[in-house]
């Protein structure tokens, strides 16, 4: 993300997961076939690893329906880099979508379905079943 608010709303995704202990990496723009399309990869000390694509849509409502018609190409991409790496059970590949209404809603990106990933708080408990983890 290049433009000031893609900055600040990257910044933000990268101090939320650092609240929940993940050390945070930023891919810098550019095609590395190692990586898939994610903006973020976030790793836990256990192995658990988060490759996050974060998208801006103010005017949408975030909805798996939306996800798909939206992201198609990061949808593809992450689903050929999770076929090549099945053997990765910590693999976790994820669309964050920020609005200024809704903050991050986020979703999860599996083989065949997406699905939204429920809301943390800062003590790791579920808030909500119906927003994304932030």
């Amino acid at each position: 993300m290049t433009s000031r608010r893609g900055t600040l709303v990257e910044d933000g995704a990268r101090e939320l997961l650092r609240l929940h202990g993940y050390a945070v990496d930023v891919i810098p723009p550019g095609f590395n076939k190692k990586y898939p399309p994610a903006h973020l990869v976030a790793t836990l000390p256990t192995g658990e690893t988060r490759f996050i694509r974060i998208r801006k849509m103010s005017h949408l409502p975030s909805t798996a329906d939306i996800i798909k018609a939206k992201c198609g190409l990061d949808l593809a991409q992450f689903r050929k880099h999770l076929a090549r790496h099945a053997h990765e059970p910590g693999f976790h590949y994820e669309i964050w979508i920020y609005s200024l209404t809704h903050g991050f809603r986020c979703f999860e990106v599996l083989r065949d379905s997406i699905r939204e990933i429920p809301k943390l708080s800062l003590h790791g408990s579920v808030v909500s079943q119906s927003r994304g983890v932030a």
